[in-house]
């Protein structure tokens, strides 16, 4: 490793640091007193709860903060660079602006590494804490909710209708099932169905068992295992968050949307921008390196406001195409990367402009 390397690695790496910490921090003041503050008040959340339910936000604020940290730091330390001539020196002493900032983009991709890691290692664990502290102390849904619930295409081709249901204590009431199979339709009715943990198994009461073919078979049911075989975690793993997931799981949700011929669009937008994020830091690189480049003065100042205004216009594009993503106008694909793309694909072109 050059010294220039060196030297580029410790100044980006410590202002890469300090730009990580100081937005974190904003993130979770700016979300305790607009979104959380009202609901700590109302329902007397206990403030160690409350520290630990940001210590596990935490990941997720540093995911969407990750890539604008690397803007800012890369905008602040190369344009610094700049400003006192160093790329100029550099740059006539026979190394290339490419050689320059190989150190930077190397950073960056090293950067975005890492965020997909701890989003699929220490984020997703931290997700499923905060979304269960989140249900339990600060959400406004009652406990004692009991919506009916459908499941469709379940193994066997059972479909599965529940007049209520209670999600706390997996246990509901108003039970139809039913499923065909060739000539011959199967009809389960009953009070009440449960989960059954010590034998893993959903239990119905008091109902009938009818089956249709050539002649009509009924049996009157008082307890007896109902005949589908999926768990809770599986019938309700579609309605998990995707920051909860892997993209591992995100992809197991996928197939099992399909087979329960349930719309997946959401979820196939989600799988694709569990790798399309963490690549967002590598296009805000090439953004960094030719504004730093060419807007020489104005130091800390011209770079926050530069990084507001790309943070900004991102998130907007990003929101708009997965937008449409979720609404089946375009793929999942150019849903989740069109964004990225078009960073990149400005970047890279400014990069080419920029003089040396």
């Amino acid at each position: 490793m050059k010294t220039l390397d060196r030297y580029l690695l410790f100044r980006m790496t410590t202002t890469l640091l300090q730009a990580l910490v100081a937005l974190s921090l904003v993130y979770v003041f700016i979300d305790l007193f607009t979104h959380r503050l009202v609901d700590i008040r109302k329902y007397n959340v206990p403030s160690d709860v409350v520290i630990q339910y940001y210590l596990n936000f935490l990941p997720s604020v540093i995911q969407r903060v990750a890539p604008f940290s690397l803007l800012i730091s890369a905008l602040l330390v190369l344009g610094d660079a700049a400003q006192h001539n160093e790329v100029t020196a550099v740059t006539a002493s026979g190394i290339s602006l490419r050689r320059f900032v190989r150190m930077p983009i190397v950073l960056s991709m090293v950067f975005a590494g890492g965020q997909f890691v701890l989003n699929e290692t220490w984020g997703t664990s931290a997700a499923v804490e905060a979304e269960h502290i989140d249900r339990n102390y600060f959400s406004l849904s009652d406990p004692r909710d009991r919506r009916g619930r459908t499941w469709s295409n379940l193994e066997g081709g059972w479909t599965c209708n529940l007049e209520k249901f209670n999600r706390v204590a997996l246990t509901g009431e108003g039970v139809l099932m039913f499923a065909r199979e060739g000539d011959t339709i199967r009809q389960v009715r009953a009070r009440r169905m449960y989960w059954d943990e010590n034998q893993r198994q959903w239990m119905l009461e008091d109902g009938l068992w009818c089956e249709i073919s050539d002649v009509l078979l009924s049996r009157a049911i008082r307890r007896a295992p109902a005949p589908i075989t999926e768990t809770p975690d599986a019938l309700f793993a579609l309605d998990k968050p995707a920051e909860t997931k892997t993209a591992k799981q995100l992809k197991e949700d996928i197939v099992i949307a399909s087979e329960r011929n349930i719309p997946s669009a959401r979820l196939q937008v989600d799988y694709y921008a569990k790798y399309s994020q963490p690549v967002l830091s590598f296009a805000m690189i090439w953004l960094a390196i030719p504004f730093a480049v060419r807007l020489r003065r104005g130091g800390l100042a011209i770079g926050f406001g530069t990084s507001v205004v790309i943070a900004i216009t991102y998130m907007l594009v990003f929101s708009f195409t997965t937008g449409l993503g979720y609404a089946e106008r375009i793929s999942p694909v150019a849903a989740a990367w069109s964004a990225n793309a078009v960073f990149l694909a400005a970047g890279m072109f400014m990069y080419w402009r920029t003089p040396t």
